[in-house]
């Protein structure tokens, strides 16, 4: 039985770098078979190509397909992990992580503390008005 395929499972087991024709064909007709519903998705894909994607995507992709969890709970996961990801990539700088993402400090801080995420931020050295007036 010849089933669909997603577009991420598709690109790939195309993208793949098979040493045979033989070894692809085999691998094809496993991801058929082993395939729940009536779409072939990346987590049906044989162990090599789910490891050779996770190397090559720098672990972002996961290959996930969708187990009944909420909508709301989805996101916060996306959120958690990018929001993680960017601040480890920023040496924990919430500043630096927030222009990376193209969104303010704010939100940064506000979704850090929300995911229970360790994060710092490059405080300027202010003076206080009252500071400043006193000659300090």
């Amino acid at each position: 039985m010849e089933r669909s395929w997603s577009d991420a499972a598709a690109a790939a087991f195309k993208a793949y770098p098979w040493r045979a024709e033989q070894e692809r064909e085999r691998a094809r007709q496993e991801a058929e078979l082993v395939a729940f519903g009536e779409c072939v998705e990346v987590d049906d894909l044989p162990i090599a190509v789910r490891k050779w994607l996770r190397r090559r995507t720098d672990g972002l992709f996961s290959g996930w397909t969708w187990k009944g969890e909420s909508w709301h709970t989805l996101i916060e996961g996306f959120e958690k992990a990018i929001l993680s990801q960017a601040l480890a990539a920023n040496g924990g700088n919430g500043t630096a992580a927030a222009r990376a993402l193209g969104t303010t400090a704010r939100v940064v801080a506000y979704k850090a503390r929300k995911y229970g995420l360790e994060m710092n931020f490059r405080k300027k050295n202010r003076t206080t008005t009252k500071a400043k007036k006193e000659g300090k």
